[in-house]
């Protein structure tokens, strides 16, 4: 098993932790309502950006791209969680 295949699982597993489910070809958010802020920690998005990483530079029109999309909303839709007030003045909040 390759290292993008290790990090691909972690990440799934991370996510799922947190309440998150795959549907429709997106994650969505936990279905009980429930914050899945407490449980977030930053191994997840760093896991994340080392996946974009890999695939940056990836032929346009690749599977590699559209998992490039998928990684990147996965990274800002855990920063708008983890940070709800955006950047502040000498970095996140």
């Amino acid at each position: 098993m390759s290292t993008i295949d290790k990090q691909r699982i972690a990440a799934v597993r991370k996510l799922e932790q947190l309440g998150y489910t795959f549907s429709a070809g997106d994650w969505m958010h936990p279905a009980d309502g429930a914050s899945p802020t407490p449980a977030i920690t930053d191994a997840l998005p760093s896991l994340l950006v080392q996946w974009a990483d890999s695939l940056e530079g990836c032929p346009d029109g690749s599977a590699e791209e559209g998992e490039l999309a998928a990684i990147t909303n996965a990274i800002e839709a855990y920063e708008a969680v983890r940070w709800p007030l955006g950047w502040t003045q000498g970095g996140k909040g």
